[in-house]
């Protein structure tokens, strides 16, 4: 009794955060912004090679960035990966632990890298607010990550 109670409270914590992610994307998918959630294991699995630095990349410190500054940096990164517009990329937030990232084509991401930076707080600073957009398959990866003395940007 006590572990269905157990799941049932799991289960409505994880709805719960969905829902505010979803409310959190309002402006953007009024706007045309289509997404998914992505599996929640493979979510997992993604954030940790990422954190873990175990795929290698290209990695430069730079200032603490601003939502503007973040933005900018990004664009220009993503120049290099104009082929993948169409592809689909894994978007985390600050509950992809919980209920997996958010699954959107990588020119979506861009087109609507504002409401994006938003919802993810970015502005927040810390590392669970850090920009990280992941193919699946793990051919590219963009990311800005909150760091104690500033900002990472993470490219492969």
């Amino acid at each position: 009794m006590q572990k269905r109670l157990i799941e049932k409270l799991d289960e409505n914590k994880r709805r719960l955060l969905k829902s505010e992610i979803k409310d959190k994307l309002v402006p953007c998918a009024e706007r045309g912004f289509s997404y998914r959630f992505a599996d929640l294991p493979r979510s997992k699995q993604l954030l940790e090679m990422v954190l873990s630095n175990s795929k290698p990349a290209n990695t430069r410190e730079v200032d603490a960035l601003g939502k503007t500054e973040a933005k900018q940096l990004i664009l220009k990164t993503s120049q290099s990966y104009v082929a993948y517009d169409d592809r689909d990329v894994l978007l985390f937030h600050q509950y992809s632990n919980e209920i997996g990232a958010l699954v959107c084509t990588f020119g979506t991401c861009l087109e609507h890298l504002d409401g994006l930076l938003e919802c993810i707080e970015f502005d927040k600073g810390l590392l669970n607010h850090s920009f990280i957009l992941v193919e699946p398959e793990c051919q590219f990866g963009l990311c800005i990550l909150h760091t104690e003395y500033g900002c990472e940007l993470v490219y492969w």
